[in-house]
């Protein structure tokens, strides 16, 4: 939990200008278009960690690549071409081939190769790119600008910024630091793992997805010769089990769709799992006075919908573009973006209500029970007075 400030034991201040809090996708995408606009930024990451979970990057993303001059990068030979989504849901198996769109495909990212990427290109237009960063406290000076305190290794640095961007994934630390609220409409949890497989075993470069009696599988090969899959599930029918990988390989063999992608004999060996919360959500207010929130921090959406890398994307565009109009003395930069961000989710709400209630195959499952309530809003009590199934 972030703290008030307080002085460190250095007494140095540096006046930064443009904070970035988190060094994921829709932090860097802000940070490279405030660079855009000629406004420099620092932003703070946290450094090497687990593989993140996400790879798909669909071909409606092409047009914010463009935008911020980085089309080039998911083209790098460490990527796939992605023809499209396979889904088995409801009745029938269903394809959607990308050829069609004005893109013709989308890719299977290296999501470490593309994020690494994504920060040397900030870091060569100017960005300053501080890593693993920690920050411990936040608050206001008597004039009104931002006021941090950051750990770097063993070292801590204090800093002050002109404005502040939350870009903290689904955590959304920095906002709920300042009392800021986040609304969730389910508690959808994926769990993660990336099987090595031979590179030199030819899978349709598709995302593949497969509904089952509690909840839904996707899986992605990439260019490494490794096949992604994650499991989706509510948090409460997550068991022991599931997080051990005799568990999850079981629960897969059980999506013969997902399973036929691996070698018949195919044994996994050490495989790390990671468990991850996919939810649905927003914060109840995604700016204020000289901050806004970019990304999973503002607006999460369901992984089924293969929105969230194009989201985080095109809010990191808006929100440069809206901060430097902000700090120009625009007073209606930052509800626009808002509204850009609240128009988007909600037209997505529909659509994503409609996909979960094409399966209807097991009413009796708690899951799916869950994922047809028409506003989504009371997962966790629904879930409050069942026994686990």
């Amino acid at each position: 939990m972030l703290q008030g400030v307080t002085k460190n034991n250095t007494g140095q201040c540096t006046d930064q200008g443009v904070v970035i809090i988190g060094g994921g996708t829709a932090g860097v995408a802000t940070a490279l278009s405030l660079a855009g606009r000629g406004i420099s930024s620092t932003l703070l990451e946290a450094g090497p960690g687990v593989k993140k979970i996400g790879e798909t990057l669909s071909p409606e993303a092409l047009p914010v690549l463009k935008a911020l001059a980085i089309a080039h990068l998911p083209e790098d030979p460490r990527h796939l071409h992605c023809h499209g989504n396979i889904y088995n849901w409801g009745d029938a198996t269903e394809e959607k081939h990308f050829i069609y769109t004005t893109a013709e495909h989308g890719w299977h990212l290296d999501r470490s190769h593309f994020e690494r990427a994504l920060i040397e290109t900030a870091r060569q237009r100017g960005v300053t790119v501080m890593d693993r960063c920690k920050l411990l406290q936040l608050g206001k000076t008597d004039v009104g600008k931002w006021d941090l305190e950051i750990r770097t290794d063993q070292n801590l640095t204090h800093m002050t910024a002109s404005f502040l961007v939350d870009a903290t994934g689904r955590t959304a630390k920095v906002a709920r630091s300042l009392g800021i609220q986040r609304k969730t409409y389910d508690t959808l949890t994926g769990v993660a793992a990336h099987f090595e497989v031979s590179a030199h075993r030819p899978i349709p470069k598709f995302t593949y997805v497969q509904a089952v009696a509690d909840g839904w599988w996707y899986a992605a090969p990439l260019s490494t010769g490794t096949i992604v899959t994650v499991y989706m599930t509510d948090a409460e029918l997550i068991d022991k089990n599931m997080q051990q990988l005799d568990g999850y390989w079981g629960k897969l063999k059980q999506a013969p769709h997902i399973h036929a992608l691996f070698p018949p004999d195919y044994q996994p060996q050490s495989v790390r799992l990671q468990v991850k919360s996919a939810a649905t959500g927003h914060l109840e207010a995604v700016y204020g006075e000289n901050w806004l929130a970019v990304g999973d921090a503002a607006y999460s959406y369901d992984p089924v919908s293969s929105y969230g890398m194009t989201s985080a994307l095109g809010s990191g565009y808006y929100a440069g573009n809206a901060i430097v109009d902000c700090m120009s003395g625009s007073k209606v930069a930052l509800p626009a973006y808002h509204h850009a961000l609240e128009k988007a989710f909600s037209g997505y709400l529909p659509l994503w209500r409609r996909q979960y209630m094409q399966e209807m195959r097991w009413p009796g499952s708690p899951f799916w029970q869950a994922h047809h309530d028409p506003f989504l809003q009371d997962v966790t009590k629904f879930y409050a007075g069942r026994q686990r199934f």
